[in-house]
């Protein structure tokens, strides 16, 4: 949570206003900072409406021009909005709607959007539990992974799982690894125990392969905050390590888990003070699944969005999360940008 605030402040501050690359295509105004995900050439993220201060969940159609509103409330925070292939293969999203203004979310459940049928928003009622708020959900194949908070506003404790959407509401959820429960640390080894304040930030499902960007505290740690980039294996339940970052007051986090073709992407990105990212530290990374072989393509740039597609990036750049200052958003974009050149580097891990 400390982390989460000194990024919001320190992004509010030195917001960045870049121009469009030469080559970069803009695709989207979305007006503030948002998430960006991709399936079959769809895109979906928030669009903040300054006028009526909500999100409203937005597309962009594969083939379209311009940016469709979808027709579901809106939000007083940005969407956490996947889209993927349901079980016939066609396009759809699934998001979590909370009940609360801006702040700490309360009565979050999730929902269904097809893009291929005009049967409107679906709540997931085999999986929603009033009692918790369900969040970071994401669908491929009529099967959804997503977080249930389980502590409190102090004290997260998001539990990850995982259910198809046809199973009926009976039959318990199965339990995945998600944030690891206890760490051992590397300024002190000699403490090793429970980790603290932790946090699901991302989730993405690609056929049994479970992506999730996650963060915590921990005696004798470095840093603010230990953010990891994780893979679980749906099919025999283990989970590993792909990437590691110590979050310092610059924000760091791992934006934008995307897989295509074997190969799973994101971006390190300095959410609070830019400095952190400067001489090439940020920028996309790629990761092998079958050989286990990293690359990278070292970058300055704050992204708070990212899609790799394999053949076009998107990215969000040149966004505040604060999004009171119409100045700090005035060049906010999702750029679609051809890949850049990627050279093999050491795995980012601890």
């Amino acid at each position: 949570m400390l982390r989460l605030r000194i990024a919001a402040i320190a992004a509010a501050a030195v917001a960045l206003a870049l121009p469009a690359a030469a080559n970069a295509q803009t695709v989207a105004t979305p007006g503030a900072a948002t998430s960006v995900k991709e399936f079959a050439g769809n895109l979906v993220f928030s669009q903040f409406d300054r006028a009526a201060n909500q999100y409203f969940l937005t597309v962009r159609r594969a083939g379209a021009t311009t940016p469709e509103r979808l027709p579901v409330a809106p939000s007083g925070r940005p969407f956490d909005a996947d889209i993927g292939p349901d079980s016939s293969g066609r396009p759809e999203l699934i998001y979590q709607r909370c009940s609360n203004p801006p702040g700490v979310p309360t009565g979050c459940d999730l929902f269904v959007f097809s893009l291929a049928s005009a049967t409107g928003e679906r709540p997931v009622h085999n999986a929603n539990d009033p009692a918790h708020n369900d969040m970071n959900a994401t669908i491929w194949r009529g099967r959804i992974a997503w977080a249930r908070d389980y502590g409190s506003a102090s004290k997260p404790n998001p539990v990850v799982y995982t259910k198809t959407l046809s199973a009926p509401r009976s039959q318990p959820s199965r339990r995945l690894p998600g944030v690891p429960q206890q760490r051992r640390g590397d300024v002190d080894p000699r403490v090793n125990g429970p980790t603290t304040g932790r946090t699901v930030q991302d989730l993405e499902l690609w056929g049994e392969n479970l992506a999730l960007t996650v963060s915590y505290g921990c005696g004798g740690c470095s840093g603010i905050d230990q953010s990891e980039l994780r893979l679980d294996d749906l099919g025999d339940g283990t989970a590993r390590q792909v990437a590691f970052q110590v979050v310092g007051l610059s924000g760091q986090t791992l934006v934008g888990p995307s897989f295509f073709n074997g190969r799973l992407g994101w971006y390190k990105s300095c959410l609070g003070d830019p400095a952190g990212c400067q001489q090439g530290q940020g920028g996309p990374f790629r990761y092998a699944l079958t050989a286990r072989t990293y690359q990278r393509s070292p970058a300055s740039v704050r992204a708070d969005g990212f899609a790799d597609t394999g053949t076009l990036l998107y990215e969000a750049l040149g966004c505040s999360n604060d999004d009171t200052d119409a100045q700090s958003n005035a060049n906010c974009r999702i750029d679609a940008v051809p890949p850049p050149a990627y050279a093999a580097t050491r795995a980012p891990l601890r």
